[in-house]
């Protein structure tokens, strides 16, 4: 069965767009290719030491607002970049306290590490954090019962779909709202996993925006500082925000915005 739009979103607009900004630092590269790597230990460095500021710098130029989802080390390195987010009303989730795969933990390892990460960010912010999003998206089949028996109200994992939609495993207790992301919509995929020009990434993004648009749906976009937060990449996000702001109806909100809207909006009895 189709999936079916709402007729509009909040204040009349055609679409939705979330931006989520993954703040790995180093541990994400850690993770994945071995501390002694030192190659892709400095280029991730670059993530909290410049990239996060320019992109800070672009949504500020732009007065949009976005997500931000924390590695916890990155929290406790450097708290004036969670600070500074935290200023400019952007919202910060919760991304693993140091990257490593949920799939290869329990659901109690879990547990404790989105209560170590969210009590970080916590700390820093004086706002609980409500959403999350898993390490490379790597998560497990206790993953979201383990988010809602803590009370977090979103989750960026399951590529399914173009719109929100609830998670329920616990009929007891309040859903998840799922919001859909896509390697598509991840600067890794243009910028790391190969190398193209910021045009590239560009054109696909828009050319998605504008379908989303046309059927009235959602894009979740995944980004990393020390990616996008590059001089040129940067530029593909700029394009990319200059066109979505001209349409004039396509709603560029937080994460946990869009949560919440689609929960008081969308009957519970849709989850499963």
């Amino acid at each position: 069965m189709a999936e079916t739009a709402p007729q509009n979103w909040p204040a009349g607009h055609r679409a939705a767009l979330v931006l989520s900004f993954d703040v790995d630092g180093e541990y994400g590269v850690i993770n994945r290719y071995g501390a002694d790597d030192w190659y892709w230990r400095s280029q991730a460095r670059y993530d909290l030491d410049a990239g996060i500021w320019r992109v800070l710098n672009v949504l500020a130029d732009l007065d949009v607002q976005a997500t931000f989802c924390w590695v916890g080390r990155c929290v406790e390195d450097r708290p004036d970049a969670i600070r500074a987010v935290a200023d400019a009303d952007h919202e910060s989730a919760t991304h693993g306290w140091d990257h490593r795969y949920y799939r290869d933990m329990s659901a109690e390892e879990q547990a404790e590490d989105l209560r170590r990460t969210a009590s970080a960010i916590e700390d820093q912010t004086g706002e609980a954090a409500i959403g999350h999003k898993s390490p490379s998206w790597r998560f497990s089949d206790d993953t979201v019962a383990v988010l809602q028996q803590l009370g977090f109200r979103w989750n960026m994992d399951l590529a399914i779909g173009d719109l929100p939609g609830f998670n329920q495993p616990d009929s007891a207790l309040d859903p998840v709202v799922q919001l859909p992301p896509s390697r598509l919509w991840d600067d890794y995929s243009y910028f790391v996993d190969q190398i193209a020009p910021p045009d590239n990434a560009y054109n696909m993004w828009r050319d998605d925006i504008d379908v989303l648009r046309a059927e009235g749906k959602l894009m979740c976009m995944t980004f990393h500082p020390w990616v996008i937060g590059r001089p040129a990449p940067s530029r593909a996000l700029v394009h990319f925000l200059d066109y979505v702001v001209s349409l004039g109806d396509v709603w560029i909100a937080r994460a946990d915005h869009v949560a919440q809207w689609w929960r008081e909006t969308h009957s519970p009895d849709k989850a499963q």
